[in-house]
């Protein structure tokens, strides 16, 4: 049984797109997970996406560099983006503001955290 809501998990690190996979789709969420940068924005563009869940450190394209592409594309301009890191200082915080990420999630982060603030960005 999902709510009908999809979400796109992009981390590189595997066992976290498991992880918040499972959990996600277990309190009923649809979700799609992406490795990498390419595949992401591949994902974003084919599938419609409610939440996006993007970590800043991905290899070849950062996630920085794929939430300025997201928001440059009119089919996804308003797709809420929370972005996820392990790198906590206001500087990084402000980058991903400035760029358009609607949340900002320091790491770790447990999967019940991350629930919260996809339903809260949803609620918005």
């Amino acid at each position: 049984m999902t709510n009908g809501r999809r979400v796109l998990v992009v981390d590189d690190y595997e066992d976290a797109r498991e992880l918040y996979g499972a959990y996600l789709r277990h309190v009923g969420y649809e979700v799609t997970t992406a490795a990498d940068g390419s595949a992401a924005l591949r994902c974003a563009l084919q599938e419609a996406c409610d939440v996006i869940v993007l970590d800043v450190s991905l290899p070849a394209m950062d996630g920085m560099t794929i939430l300025r592409l997201l928001r440059a594309n009119s089919r996804t301009k308003d797709i809420p983006v929370i972005m996820l890191s392990a790198a906590v200082g206001e500087g990084v915080r402000a980058e991903t503001r400035e760029a358009g990420a609607t949340r900002f999630l320091g790491r770790p982060c447990l999967p019940e955290e991350l629930d919260a603030a996809i339903r809260q960005v949803l609620r918005s």
